[in-house]
């Protein structure tokens, strides 16, 4: 009875010992209770209130719950004592929640970046404008200046090709005949009356006169009339100041009691020089007694001699009536040469060709009027527009019709 007595004192002893050791080996990290014995262990002796055996270590392998991986993450940590620490598994809202807070930090990031490069981009291309506007500033100063010969306004609408090469034009009418003309200058005389000089075909002047008067006068030559937009119904008086038959020009003056204000621009000297096949042109006159009319083509010749007289060819259209209109640059609406003549083919029944009308260049109008005493007619007026033409009785010279 004494022994059994010190035999269970012995044990309550160890138990205490044991249960001191495994609390402190707990509370430093060391081991679990439930980990040394095993899970049925402990219960087991929970059950049947026996004291905790010291020598009884874990299980090698202990069975881990089975864990999916799409439901949650281990993440392991390293403790300060250099030990493996192992977290409790974060869930799918955790991990939605956490990629969100990296996903806004990047946004944050990436507009920042955005907006320093596009200050940078900004702040680059400033100075490469400065550089380009030095650059320039540089050559500029380095590059002597040029005057450059003023160019006349381009025709850029109808309504200005109109007032250039359709109102200039006048028509001559007399014997059955029908020319053209192109008013060149008009200029007072005195307070109420102007002189309006028109430039045309001498076989024109010719057709179209007045046989029962001593001077060479016109008795009907009409203006075109931009109110109702034809020829006006009026019918001026005309006298030739000069002509010259071998080159097919005549000089004409008509009095008004107003100025004509739509004037044929004549092209300059250095234009004229410049001037060569394939160069756009208008032909405009009355043909077969008409309104004026502009046909379109291109300068095809610039010589074709008839008599001691060098004419040039145009490949617009031309007829019996064109005869001392006009031939104007298509773009600049500029008085370039006055139309003479049709090609004709044929000795019993001549055919017109009416592709290769000839025309009087201005080079040679220009020197006329200067011999003339005339130069002052051919200097730029505000206003331009083209002639009329002519049409009657044919004189063939070598293929050459002498009404165009």
């Amino acid at each position: 009875m004494l022994l059994h007595a010190h035999l269970r004192s012995i044990l309550m002893i160890g138990v205490a010992a044991m249960g001191a050791w495994g609390f402190s080996a707990y509370q430093e990290g060391r081991v679990e209770v439930v980990s040394a014995l095993g899970h049925d262990s402990f219960l087991a002796s929970q059950e049947m209130g026996e004291a905790l055996d010291p020598t009884i270590s874990a299980p090698s392998s202990p069975v881990m719950p089975a864990f999916d991986e799409l439901d949650a993450v281990i993440l392991d940590e390293v403790s300060d004592s250099g030990e493996r620490v192992t977290n409790a598994p974060f869930t799918t809202a955790i991990l939605a929640e956490e990629r969100a807070r990296i996903l806004a930090q990047m946004n944050i990031s990436s507009d920042g970046l955005k907006r320093w490069v596009g200050t940078e981009i900004d702040r680059t291309r400033q100075t490469i404008e400065d550089l380009d506007s030095r650059i320039e500033a540089r050559i500029e100063s380095m590059v002597p200046t040029v005057e450059s010969l003023p160019r006349p306004p381009i025709v850029s609408s109808q309504q200005h090709k109109v007032e250039r090469m359709i109102y200039p034009i006048v028509q001559l009418r007399g014997n059955g005949t029908v020319g053209s003309g192109v008013v060149v200058s008009s200029e007072a005389v005195d307070g109420n009356l102007w002189a309006t000089w028109i430039v045309t075909a001498y076989h024109v002047v010719e057709e179209v006169r007045d046989f029962s008067s001593d001077e060479v006068v016109v008795d009907e030559i009409r203006f075109f009339d931009p109110q109702i937009g034809r020829l006006g119904s009026e019918a001026f008086r005309g006298v030739e100041i000069a002509s010259l038959k071998g080159s097919d020009l005549s000089l004409v003056r008509v009095d008004r009691k107003s100025p004509w204000l739509y004037i044929a621009e004549t092209a300059s000297e250095p234009v004229c020089l410049k001037l060569s096949v394939f160069d756009t042109v208008y032909a405009v006159g009355c043909p077969l007694g008409n309104q004026p009319l502009p046909t379109y083509g291109e300068i095809s010749s610039q010589y074709k001699p008839v008599g001691d007289e060098i004419f040039w060819m145009v490949s617009a259209p031309t007829f019996f009536g064109n005869s001392g209109g006009g031939i104007f640059l298509a773009n600049e609406g500029q008085l370039v040469g006055i139309s003479s003549m049709i090609y004709t083919y044929g000795k019993r029944s001549p055919m017109v060709v009416p592709h290769m009308g000839l025309f009087v260049p201005m080079q040679t109008v220009r020197s006329w009027l200067r011999r003339e005493g005339f130069a002052h007619l051919m200097d730029p007026h505000p206003m331009v527009t083209p002639v009329p033409a002519s049409s009657g009785h044919e004189e063939t010279h070598n293929g050459v019709s002498g009404s165009f």
